[in-house]
């Protein structure tokens, strides 16, 4: 339920030679993540598509393959928005609770367990495609001059994560805290503790999926301990798994 291109690169396609037929838009007309993925179609367009997406890449056989194996538990992949919306997912990302709930009915058809895993937060935990949004993307070339030329862009160099503040790539570090986006992460736990706690089949939760290492040590261990309390309050029974973030 959160879009990576390496994992379905279908989707993205579509999205080759975006500087060709849309020139200095191309920027906002191509996607490399959820977020994007939303901005360059609108919302009609990629609901569509992420629908018709949801269906195709989970079916039964699926499920039933993975019980087979002898697996007993499938980590699900949720976006923060999918609890507590924002924009761009408002109207973009509907009908993802539906498809949960759907995969959460055949694991439970299939005895297999689920570890509910807050894979994209707001601001981005890490600047990478997996967080949803791919942090401080540099376009070098925004449109091609002569008939083979393309346009370029440079990510990693660049990538800083702000859902916990506003970082400084050129120095280092972070410059300030966000509490705003941090308990706004607090409140999408208690969000899908109200909603599953009561499901057999839901057997954890991963309160953010690799926050990267730049994030001030106290700042992570505090949200993880404030997450753990309130799973442990909410949902007692369930396991509370915590990323090292690349420590």
């Amino acid at each position: 339920l959160v879009l990576e291109p390496w994992i379905t690169p279908s989707l993205f396609y579509q999205f080759l030679s975006a500087d060709q037929r849309f020139q200095e838009d191309v920027a906002d007309k191509t996607s490399m993540d959820s977020r994007s993925f939303c901005v360059a179609l609108g919302n009609d367009e990629a609901n569509k598509q992420l629908r018709r997406h949801w269906r195709e890449w989970v079916r039964e056989e699926d499920i039933r393959s993975i019980a087979e194996t002898g697996a007993n538990i499938v980590r699900v992949p949720v976006g923060d928005w999918m609890y507590m919306p924002y924009e761009p997912f408002i109207g973009c990302w509907d009908g993802a609770l539906d498809e949960l709930e759907r995969l959460l009915a055949l694991c439970r058809k299939y005895n297999l367990k689920v570890l509910l895993d807050v894979h994209a937060m707001r601001g981005s935990q890490n600047g990478f495609d997996n967080s949803g949004h791919a942090m401080r993307v540099k376009w070098e070339t925004v449109t091609a001059q002569d008939p083979s030329g393309y346009a370029t862009f440079v990510h990693w160099q660049y990538r800083s994560a702000d859902w916990t503040g506003d970082y400084d790539y050129e120095h280092g570090k972070y410059t300030s805290t966000n509490q705003a986006n941090i308990n706004h992460s607090l409140a999408v736990l208690t969000k899908i503790i109200e909603r599953h706690s009561g499901d057999p089949v839901v057997w954890g939760l991963e309160p953010v999926n690799e926050p990267w290492q730049m994030i001030p040590i106290d700042i992570i261990k505090k949200f993880y301990w404030d997450g753990y309390w309130i799973t442990r309050n909410g949902a007692p029974k369930w396991k509370y798994v915590m990323h090292d973030s690349f420590r």
